[in-house]
């Protein structure tokens, strides 16, 4: 087997563990991402590739969003968008089940809060949000405690225990440690939380043109 023949066999066997983990381990959120594949490919969207990943391009004006081993940019979305989502990918790798609450629901939360002009209004979108998020986990516990705890009722509770929980952690993060760095009209760079950064990083390392 010559070099490249064997460079080729190397990159297919990476595309496949890469895919193999994505569909096991990152299987929550790469299910997710090819129910939204289905949809674009029923709707007449063709697949690209970027390294291992599929993608859609889509719209425009919007930028992007990672689910697992599929990514979702618009059309006008630049490179560094595609590898920055890609990057996302690799971190569904690593983190699996935990990836939607460590990183896809403060990376979405963040990226519609920054859309308010002022702080006021990023406080007030983030209150309510996280109190939706509190308010659904309540009625889930406190529908399975009036219901009786039997069974499998015991799992129910302590998913709306833990939802509850979430709520309250993703608020002081947003609310006392992200949005006052917005304080007086200042610029905050997008990667400038851990998790955009990484997404940043681990595409530009792995994808990014060499």
């Amino acid at each position: 087997m010559n070099s490249l023949a064997a460079a080729r066999a190397a990159k297919r066997l990476r595309a496949a563990g890469y895919w193999l983990v994505s569909l096991t381990w990152g299987g929550l959120m790469t299910l997710a991402g090819a129910l939204i594949a289905l949809g674009m490919l029923l709707s007449g969207h063709a697949p690209k590739k970027l390294g291992p990943n599929l993608y859609f391009e889509v719209g425009r004006g919007w930028g992007g969003m990672e689910y697992g081993a599929f990514f979702f940019v618009a059309k006008d979305a630049g490179e560094s968008t595609r590898l920055h989502e890609a990057g996302h990918g690799i971190q569904n790798l690593i983190l699996g089940p935990l990836m939607p609450f460590v990183v896809c629901i403060p990376s979405a939360v963040r990226y519609w809060m920054r859309r308010f002009g002022s702080e006021r209004g990023k406080r007030a979108f983030s209150a309510l949000l996280c109190l939706l998020l509190a308010g659904m986990g309540g009625a889930i516990a406190g529908g399975t405690a009036a219901m009786g705890l039997a069974g499998a009722a015991w799992l129910m509770l302590a998913v709306g225990a833990l939802l509850v929980l979430y709520a309250a952690v993703l608020g002081v993060w947003l609310l006392y440690f992200e949005i006052p760095k917005y304080r007086a009209g200042a610029y905050v760079p997008y990667d400038s939380v851990w998790f955009e950064a990484s997404a940043t990083r681990l595409g530009e390392k792995y994808y990014g043109k060499k």
